[in-house]
């Protein structure tokens, strides 16, 4: 695959079978390739990828194309209002806060399991990858039971929503409006959850407003769902397709965390992400002008051979771990120990239960534009 023959369409239904390949010749032969199916620069090697991430000034997260045009969030703000806002919200998302939860995330996975242990047969990704984070975070941020389902169905309409279509029907202000209603409650009767902690915040004076508050909860709604409904199905796939590893991982649980790992490195949730030029800049000999758009390819950089031996290699016992898969500089994933904690948990409930299980159906990749996710994940056990 020659420069001029390089096509970097990842919305489009056959690109998910052949990203590897399309990533490997990006990164040979274009490192900065411009795709007119994007509208944006795209840089795929590993040091690139880290180099830009971290730079912030030159390429900011603000008003990039990724935005749902309505409320504020802190992943598409730069300093010092995301640095101000990750402070502030660190303490209400804290790592302890988060292990506390292992208990209950336990216990959610381990009723799932049971939904379907006795059948012999599931679809992994609809009955407990997506349902796992959904659940947590629902119960996490105080989202009513009732409301959770619809919560979820929205999620999984903005994994393969194009971020530039125009909506008839705004699933995104439906979602805002249900937690524009749960804030006002939350005003009122504080409970043991996210969004009260959040409030609680607010008064001690250092006040969120309203808008960055609800915003803050649409992103952990729908990047804790996404990120870990992937992470989740991506690794028992990969699992599935190497038994002599999963073995590995039956004999020896405490081997989980590295699979978790290796999966978010070999099949990362988020594939990409975009940032803005603030300024002209050269990268390999060519010019970025302000104003363009930059496509930070972290699916791609994770398979960089300049930097993994072989890293088309699904290995639970890499001893480089340091992948992007989480991003990287300011904007590094808040919700990384959830997703993490989420991520071996599952695998941990899965693998007790059924350690031998199969792919039914070869699983299917859905087309996204930044994700890594499966449309159907059939199993049977």
């Amino acid at each position: 695959m020659t420069a001029s023959e390089i096509v970097y369409d990842p919305a489009s239904e056959a690109f998910a079978d052949r990203a590897l390949d399309v990533y490997r010749a990006l990164r040979d032969r274009e490192p900065l390739h411009w795709s007119p199916y994007r509208k944006s620069w795209v840089v795929s090697r590993y040091d690139d990828v880290r180099a830009l991430a971290a730079d912030h000034e030159t390429f900011s997260s603000e008003r990039t194309s990724i935005s749902l045009g309505l409320l504020p969030q802190i992943q598409q703000m730069d300093p010092p209002r995301h640095d101000e806002l990750r402070n502030l919200l660190w303490r209400a998302f804290t790592p302890n806060r988060v292990a506390a939860l292992e208990p209950r995330v336990r216990e959610l996975a381990r009723g799932l399991v049971d939904g379907f242990a006795r059948d012999g047969r599931c679809d992994l990704l609809h009955e407990f990858a997506s349902q796992l984070p959904s659940l947590v975070i629902g119960e996490l941020i105080g989202i009513p039971p009732e409301r959770r389902r619809a919560f979820l169905g929205w999620t999984e309409a903005l994994i393969t929503a194009n971020p530039g279509k125009s909506w008839d029907t705004n699933p995104f202000q439906e979602i805002y409006q249900e937690f524009a209603k749960l804030l006002e409650l939350r005003r009122s009767e504080r409970r043991d959850d996210l969004m009260s902690a959040l409030i609680d915040i607010e008064v001690e004076g250092e006040q969120l407003s309203p808008e960055e508050l609800l915003g803050f909860c649409f992103l952990l709604v729908v990047g804790g769902n996404d990120t870990t409904t992937n992470l989740i199905a991506n690794a028992a796939v990969l699992l599935a397709r190497h038994p002599d590893q999963r073995a590995e991982l039956v004999a020896d649980p405490s081997l989980i965390p590295e699979a978790v790992e290796e999966a978010l490195r070999c099949e990362a949730p988020t594939q990409a992400l975009p940032r803005l030029a603030t300024r002209d800049v050269e990268l390999h000999g060519t010019r970025i002008r302000a104003g363009e758009e930059v496509s930070l390819l972290w699916g791609s950089a994770n398979h960089d051979e300049r930097r993994f031996p072989d890293p088309d290699r699904f290995d639970v016992h890499r001893a480089d771990k340091r992948h992007l898969a989480l991003g990287h500089g300011i904007h590094f994933c808040m919700g990384a120990h959830l997703a993490r904690l989420e991520g071996r948990v599952a695998l941990e409930e899965l693998l007790a239960r059924m350690p031998h299980y199969a792919l039914a159906d070869e699983p299917r990749w859905q087309a996204s534009p930044w994700a890594r996710a499966y449309a159907a994940v059939p199993i049977r056990f």
